[in-house]
């Protein structure tokens, strides 16, 4: 398996005010980039403000100075600042497209992927499957057609059913995947929910048939690996061995401990990864 690039979930300070699934570095790019670093890891997974996103070439000059990459754009601010892309209300809808566009653009500069996971919404109550699913695929294209333009790529996440009615399964990401057709639209990983939503781990990640090129890594705990392993829910030995198999690459991203000091749980989880995964 080619090198694969170890990240830390990160956002800019104000996203200490917002209530997010998990927990993340906060700072200015340089100081997220330097810790990244520091830590032992390759870069970081962005969560931009999708209505206010940074100038793309000077996070870029800020991510150099300090050596630091990032792969990914995560898209989950969308939902934690009260927007949907799958939304009842066309004008929420529109303003969720318009800021998803927005971190597109962002990721575009970078040539970078942006997951889909929390940010399509819970779905709109008593709307039929046919309804349903016109309205994703009108969304889920147009995104596209915007991914192609800028040169980013969409990473479709299966999410659990407590965050979305909507693709809680691979299978069903797999569906949409090959529907929409383009190869700025694929599919992710993420460990909670293969954990929590897959017959089993190891079929949730087969079925992505080694088109996933990021994943999640963290225990249903919501700690990253290796770092309590006598309590620890996940076969990480196994796991590696299925995305090895599978051919996996891209990059990996890492959650910091919920409370505590974050850095030497982080230190800790990328020593344990980069000797399970040998990255």
């Amino acid at each position: 398996m080619s090198k694969v690039k170890s990240c830390l979930f990160a956002s800019t300070p104000d996203m200490l005010e917002l209530s997010f699934v998990v927990k993340m570095l906060t700072g200015t790019p340089e100081e997220l980039g330097r810790r990244a670093i520091d830590w032992g890891y390759d870069g970081i997974e962005f969560l931009p403000n999708p209505e206010r996103v940074p100038d793309p070439e000077v996070f870029a000059g800020a991510l150099r100075r300090t050596g630091a990459v990032m792969p990914v754009i995560n898209s989950g601010r969308i939902a934690a600042q009260g927007m949907a892309l799958i939304h009842e209300d066309p004008g929420i809808r529109r303003k969720s497209i318009e800021a998803f566009k927005n971190l597109l653009d962002f990721a575009g500069y970078f040539k970078a992927r942006v997951g889909l996971g929390m940010a399509r919404g819970r779905g709109i109550s008593g709307a039929g499957k046919e309804e349903t699913n016109r309205l994703v695929e009108e969304v889920f294209r147009e995104l596209t057609e915007h991914a192609e333009r800028v040169g980013a790529i969409i990473m479709l996440e299966a999410s659990e059913s407590e965050f979305t009615g909507l693709v809680n399964t691979n299978e069903e990401a797999m569906a949409w995947v090959e529907q929409i057709g383009s190869p700025n639209f694929s599919v992710m990983l993420d460990t909670h929910q293969l954990w929590a939503a897959e017959t089993s781990i190891e079929h949730g990640i087969r079925v992505t048939k080694g088109q996933a090129q990021h994943i999640h890594l963290y225990e249903p705990s919501r700690l990253p690996p290796g770092v309590s392993p006598e309590k620890e829910a996940l076969n990480w030995p196994h796991i590696a061995q299925v995305l090895q198999e599978e051919g996996f690459q891209g990059s990996a991203s890492v959650v910091i401990a919920p409370k505590g000091d974050p850095e030497p749980i982080a230190r800790q989880a990328v020593i344990y990864l980069r000797r399970l995964f040998n990255w």
